[in-house]
């Protein structure tokens, strides 16, 4: 999975994460920083310090990634918990651990590293992990 995740935004595979509006209903977008962060944690890079989706996790952190690769039939939902990264170590790592093109979007750092802690792992329909 991490290597699938690191290769997302190069195979044409930006994945795609669904939050939740005041009003109730899901936004989704893409990210192609969603990286591995470790072992129970994905990473993203959001460019806007100012994007919904930072407002939106600050009121209901559950959040659904999405990752579908058809020419490898890989496809995996990661549900968890989204927040802020606290640390300046953890803001720095996940924007350095994010794929290139997207740092190049942000040279200066002005976004903002969010962590999603994972709780559940699917695929077609099958649990994969749960915590």
């Amino acid at each position: 999975m991490k290597s699938a995740l690191d290769a997302a935004l190069d195979d044409g595979c930006p994945v795609i994460c669904s939050s939740v509006e005041n009003d109730g209903y899901p936004t989704m977008s893409f990210y192609g920083s969603a990286h591995v962060h470790d072992q129970e944690t994905i990473g993203i890079w959001v460019r806007n310090p100012e994007a919904g989706f930072l407002k939106r996790i600050e009121l209901h952190n559950k959040v659904t990634l999405l990752y579908r690769n058809s020419k490898k039939k890989q496809i995996w939902l990661f549900q968890g918990r989204a927040h802020m990264a606290e640390s300046s170590e953890d803001q720095s790592r996940i924007y350095l651990e994010s794929h290139p093109g997207e740092q190049e979007r942000d040279p200066e750092r002005l976004g903002k590293a969010v962590c999603v802690q994972v709780d559940r792992v699917s695929s077609y329909g099958k649990l994969l992990m749960e915590r």
